[in-house]
């Protein structure tokens, strides 16, 4: 596989911009990667964030999307997730309706996640719609339903717990996989701030918990927290559109999901980069005046 640095030119780069604007940054959490200078600095979605506090892996443009860059065929994004992954997909739905290369499919189911297996095993369930639709590139969001205690190989795992997380990344980790093996390049989408304090303490962890596993699976994780909070980091129900205009209603009434210019926000700069490196369509070639004296046409 070709790192994403040696796209240069625009019929190229339609996705560099998944890890050079939206976050190719990832938690730092002890796992003994060795970490860069602190003075270096990279880009998290939109805001500086230190070098130290990222996974040193290189992100990697997979050779199905490299080839689908390289024919200027269409590409095919699927978007997998629970209810709020749903959002994610109507955003970017929304974000690409005028962009004939791109096509965004669906691949979300409300209330699944990976400790649901037991009414719904994801694994399975992306075995046979990677069968039934092939995907480029994968974007994942997950974890809002995640963030219980399971009872698991006949004992109790609490949230977070040793064994808790040992069985909930074995599962990430396949399922991941999964879609990596598929030819996919592969995008996780991380949770915003909520509004019950105590959920939101739950879903910093869960953030966090993936983050790592996405650090370990050379996958870009995309911090969407940050867009979510107020000057003092905290949660916020209006939030201004890249920091201009009047802020807007973005979180839904229940405190957890978004309006759809929420969810649109949250992934702006990932579609905005995608869509600024867009080949540019060429000019319409201007019709030729009839020429009056002689009565003919020009070709």
């Amino acid at each position: 596989m070709k790192p994403l640095n040696i796209f240069l030119d625009r019929t190229a780069v339609l996705f560099v911009g998944i890890a050079a604007g939206a976050a190719i940054c990832y938690a730092f959490l002890g796992n003994g990667d060795p970490s860069p200078p602190p003075a270096t600095k990279v880009s998290l979605n939109g805001e500086e964030a230190p070098a130290a506090a990222c996974c040193k892996a290189e992100i990697e443009l997979s050779p199905k999307l490299e080839r689908a860059l390289a024919e200027g065929r269409p590409i095919d994004v699927g978007v997998f997730g629970d209810s709020f992954g749903d959002g994610i997909w109507a955003g970017m739905y929304n974000e690409f309706r005028d962009v004939e290369t791109i096509r965004v499919h669906r691949f979300t189911k409300q209330s699944t996640g990976f400790t649901r297996y037991k009414s719904l095993n994801l694994f399975d369930e992306a075995h046979q719609q990677l069968a039934g639709q092939p995907v480029d590139l994968a974007v994942i969001s997950f974890g809002a339903n995640d963030t219980w205690d399971i009872w698991e190989e006949g004992k109790l795992m609490p949230y977070m717990s040793a064994d808790w997380q040992r069985l909930i990344a074995g599962r990430v980790r396949d399922y991941v996989e999964q879609l990596q093996n598929s030819g996919a390049t592969v995008v996780w989408v991380g949770l915003p701030s909520m509004r019950k304090l105590a959920f939101d303490e739950q879903v910093k962890q869960m953030n966090d918990f993936n983050q790592k596993l996405m650090c370990e699976l050379k996958v870009p994780f995309i911090d969407t927290r940050p867009k979510s909070v107020d000057d003092a980091g905290n949660y916020t129900e209006t939030i201004q559109q890249r920091g201009k205009g009047p802020p807007i209603m973005a979180r839904a009434g229940d405190g957890i999901h978004m309006t759809m210019t929420g969810y649109r926000i949250l992934i702006g700069d990932m579609t905005q980069e995608i869509r600024s490196t867009l080949p540019a369509k060429p000019e319409p070639r201007p019709q030729a005046k009839p020429d009056t004296a002689s009565g003919v046409t020009g070709s």
